[in-house]
């Protein structure tokens, strides 16, 4: 139940049960309480008519209660008390449980399931009888109802006093669910398939007579009526849960100026579609879901004279599954016929009324579309089409293939698809690309023309590769880009110098698809072969571009290069979150962190089932500003020579990572002091349980502790280690570190 609270009255607090008790005191004199509800009620010492303490009555209660609808607090109230001894007396001495395996239509239940036939029935029937008593005797201010299919034939009844109500939801309360499969079967199974479909049918006919009634008396009240899911129905051969509720959406009036289109709402839209106002639509939202149940009919509504995309004046969202490559020629014959009557100063294109261009010939404004793809993305008409059509507005633009679940090898010869040739875009912020079974390219070029981009995410699904024969593309320059998210091919061919013209970035993503666990790796000889070409010193100074002073500028640096190239020499002011997995993170330099003075969160996996053949040893060099440091007189390290990572609060190895004991104390208390999260893989090795322990204890910030190493139970209570437990807090109320390992999860006892 809702309560709406009057302007006038302040807002009270109680529970479901007081409200309960306090409402069905207010409502009837004892005896016209149905005698298992009045149990029910009164088990507890409640004595519905006694002068005893109760929560302040809400006066008029009617005025304030406006919707009825399924509570889940009620029904564990009534899922608790029902087996209490008053109610099962009760129900045995009425005979309860036949009448609930009657109202079933599953006859002749095994013994061993009438606890749960008796129980499951006495829960519904409480319920039923709770929302009955208390909106009987004021079904004119309700707005809002959800009524059993059960109970349907009484609100019939009274369907003329409902003069309020907006919207009604049906459900199946019925004793069990409605299939043939649910207890063994006595009867003869075309006699019993028989009865549910009788039964199903007798369902549709009320719910279509309730709301024809109700439509017929107040004439455009009632806006809004949802049917049961179709699995929780029987199954009947005469008519579909679809053909229902068209047959109950015809009844109730249009959407009034809907503003947006989704699962929820889109069989209203449908069935009154020509008689709606699309002059406010401004999103359309379609899942596989309803694309798949509608698909002939959103197939026809895109396919007709007009299109209905060509009504929705307003659009500015659209997210749903492709319908093929004309699905936006209608917007490229606008864009042209507009382009031509600017050049030429008139319209020659006859066929477009007025209607279609709204005011000022103005075009359909789409800000942002999503479209998921039935077929692999090529060919890409239609993504050129909307690229065209839409130039002047679109914003956000994001295409992918729809996943049938299944790891898809994509090797280095599969076809390639080509995106952005000849996209001029201004306004677009947001490019978003997934393609499953070819390889991705983006013209570089319409990059440079996507000045205001600050969100790219360009991925493929390709696996294994020759190191040789990656081209790198040219470097581009994105100012704003905020976000870089690259797997697969478009990874692979990323020219890293274009860090160096994207001070904004925020977030750094490069990786390839994996087997599942593994990445492929080139062997390290092979990707060794370019690093004295391609990496330069710490120590290199940089041009007033920010690119090394040792290349060429950005203009003539725009050459095809060969081979696999790892350069960390960017500057990143604003970076936080560095994700980077298979050789990325293999070639990885740690020197460059002192680069991105905002990094809160470092994620590396080299996962390789090579594991001999890719692993890495982190030495304390990794974390040194340079290759020569001064030592004091004695030998020690001077405290600048190790990187500062102040900001740095998670840092995760995935792979076959060597991090001895002294290396994990300098990265956890030395460069990066303030790390909360430190997760380290099951093949990450170099230090003993022990150690792990010693030094995390030492670390003032964290509060995660993450290593999927196997160690012995020994092991984890020698170091002092226990079970997790909720209740436990540390010393003054701190709350404990939470360890992680081994699978379990663990409180250190020095914490607590």
């Amino acid at each position: 139940m809702h309560k709406k609270r009057p302007r006038s009255q302040k807002s009270m607090v109680v529970t479901t049960s007081q409200l309960v008790y306090t409402l069905m005191r207010q409502i009837h004199p004892q005896e016209e309480i149905p005698g298992l509800l009045q149990t029910h009620l009164a088990q507890d010492g409640n004595d519905l008519q006694s002068g005893a303490d109760q929560p302040t009555p809400l006066f008029k209660y009617g005025r304030i209660i406006r919707k009825f609808v399924p509570s889940e607090e009620i029904r564990h109230i009534m899922l608790g008390y029902h087996c209490r001894s008053r109610v099962m007396e009760y129900a045995v001495t009425h005979q309860l449980h036949d009448k609930y395996v009657a109202e079933g239509v599953i006859v002749n239940a095994p013994d061993k399931d009438r606890k749960f036939t008796l129980e499951y029935g006495l829960e519904k029937d409480l319920y039923r009888q709770l929302m009955w008593a208390l909106c009987k005797d004021h079904l004119e201010h309700i707005e809002e109802l959800t009524i059993s299919l059960v109970d349907i034939e009484r609100y019939i009844d009274h369907v003329d006093r409902l003069t309020s109500l907006s919207k009604v939801r049906f459900t199946v309360e019925k004793m069990v669910r409605f299939s043939d499969s649910w207890f063994p079967l006595q009867e003869d199974k075309d006699q019993q398939r028989h009865k549910l479909e009788a039964e199903g049918d007798r369902l549709f006919i009320t719910m279509v007579d309730f709301v024809r009634q109700h439509a017929s008396i107040h004439k455009h009240v009632l806006r809004h009526a949802v049917i049961p899911d179709s699995y929780q129905l029987p199954r009947t051969s005469r008519r579909s849960t679809v053909d229902v509720q068209f047959e109950i959406l015809f009844l109730l009036p249009p959407l009034q100026n809907p503003r947006a289109i989704n699962n929820s709402n889109w069989l209203e839209f449908v069935a009154r579609l020509p008689d709606t106002n699309l002059n406010y639509l401004e999103s359309i939202t379609l899942t596989t879901s309803i694309m798949i149940e509608q698909a002939e009919e959103v197939s026809r509504l895109l396919s007709d004279q007009p299109p209905l995309l060509q009504r929705c004046r307003a659009l500015k969202h659209l997210a749903m599954e492709t319908q093929g490559p004309g699905m936006f020629q209608w917007a490229v014959r606008e864009k042209k016929q507009r382009d031509a009557g600017n050049q030429q100063g008139m319209i020659v294109d006859q066929q477009l009324s007025s209607w279609q261009y709204g005011c000022d010939n103005n075009l359909v404004a789409l800000r942002s579309i999503q479209l998921t793809h039935k077929t692999p993305l090529g060919p890409v008409q239609e993504l050129n089409d909307i690229a065209f059509a839409f130039s002047d507005s679109l914003e956000e633009m994001a295409a992918t293939e729809k996943w049938d679940g299944n790891v898809m090898t994509v090797l280095s010869n599969a076809p390639r698809v080509v995106l952005g040739e000849g996209w001029t875009l201004p306004r677009l912020r947001v490019l978003d690309f997934e393609v499953l079974s070819s390889q991705l390219y983006f013209d570089l070029d319409a990059l440079q023309r996507f000045s205001a981009l600050k969100s790219l995410r360009l991925m493929d699904r390709i696996m294994e590769y020759n190191h040789r024969e990656i081209q790198t593309w040219p470097s581009v320059s994105l100012p704003h880009l905020q976000k870089l998210d690259l797997m697969g091919s478009p990874a692979l061919h990323f020219n890293m110098d274009s860090l160096h013209h994207s001070p904004c970035l925020e977030y750094l993503g490069l990786g390839m698809q994996s087997s599942g666990i593994y990445f492929f790796i080139p062997p390290p000889e092979e990707m060794a072969i370019e690093d004295s070409d391609t990496q330069t010193s710490p120590d290199t100074t940089m041009d007033n571009n920010g690119l090394p002073a040792t290349q060429e500028t950005f203009q003539d640096y725009r050459s095809i290069e060969r081979g696999l190239r790892f350069k960390w020499n960017w500057h990143l002011p604003n970076l936080q979150k560095l994700i980077l997995e298979a050789a990325f993170a293999f070639k990885f330099e740690f020197q460059w962190l002192q680069h991105l003075p905002k990094l809160r969160s470092v994620f590396l996996n080299t996962s390789s089932s090579e594991r001999k053949l890719h692993e890495r040893i982190i030495t304390l060099e990794d974390f040194s500003r340079g290759l020569h440091h001064p030592k004091s007189e004695g030998g020690m390290d001077i405290p600048d020579r190790y990187l500062s990572l102040p900001t740095l609060e998670s840092f995760t190895l995935y792979g076959s990572w060597i991090i001895e004991a002294n290396v994990l104390e300098t990265l956890c208390l030395i460069v990066a002091p303030n790390l909360r999260e430190i997760c380290l893989g099951p093949r990450c090795s170099g230090y003993t349980l022990r150690e792990w322990v010693a030094v995390t204890r030492k670390m003032s910030c964290v509060e995660l502790v993450h290593s999927e190493r196997c160690f012995m139970d020994d092991e984890i209570r020698d170091v002092g280690l226990v079970l997790f437990d909720e209740s436990q807090e540390g010393n003054n109320g701190k709350k404990p570190v939470e360890y992680s390992l081994s699978g379990k999860q663990l409180r250190d006892t020095l914490e607590l």
